[in-house]
């Protein structure tokens, strides 16, 4: 989880518009987190704002990792960064694999 400090609300606002080059990252690393961990949730990044006394977080729930990914690859591709295209994929097939395993009631060994 990371941590964005803004001590206005301009500056929140603006961040939040242009965080994709940096959103993705997390939400990736996240979700391996959170998959190698058999987490059912987990949170992505906080915004505090001390000044207006304000949280907001950001958490991904086990049922939106995949949806979440897709947006990440779609953003990979579209700024070609074919690499991380591979371990989103990669990610999204083993956490695919692993929700029909037990949709179908087989247990890992």
């Amino acid at each position: 989880m990371k941590d964005f400090y803004f001590f206005n609300e301009d500056d929140e606002k603006e961040f939040l518009n242009n965080i994709k080059w940096l959103l993705h990252p997390l939400i990736v690393e996240s979700v391996k987190k959170a998959y190698k961990n058999n987490l059912e949730n987990i949170v992505v990044f906080r915004i505090i704002n001390p000044a207006g006394n304000f949280i907001m977080v950001s958490e991904l729930k086990k049922i939106e990792w995949v949806d979440s990914l897709n947006k990440s690859l779609t953003y990979y591709e579209s700024v070609e960064e074919y690499e991380n295209c591979e371990e989103v994929k990669e990610l999204i097939n083993k956490i695919n694999y692993d929700n029909n395993r037990s949709d179908k009631g087989e247990k890992e060994n």
